[in-house]
């Protein structure tokens, strides 16, 4: 007689929640780079008209 295959849903769930985990995290680092840059280009076009009615 053949013996069961093993079961293996427990490692798996938990081999999931970690790559689940490190997916989300590098996603949200992602976006954080992208509001940072998006962030800065927003205010450096504003800030310009600012600094040339400044100079004038």
């Amino acid at each position: 007689m053949r013996q069961p295959a093993p079961n293996f849903t427990n490692a798996f769930l938990a081999t999931l929640g970690v790559m689940l985990f490190m997916g989300l995290l590098t996603a949200g680092a992602i976006w954080g780079w992208a509001g940072v840059i998006f962030g800065a280009l927003g205010f450096d076009g504003l800030s310009r008209p600012i600094a040339r009615r400044a100079r004038r």
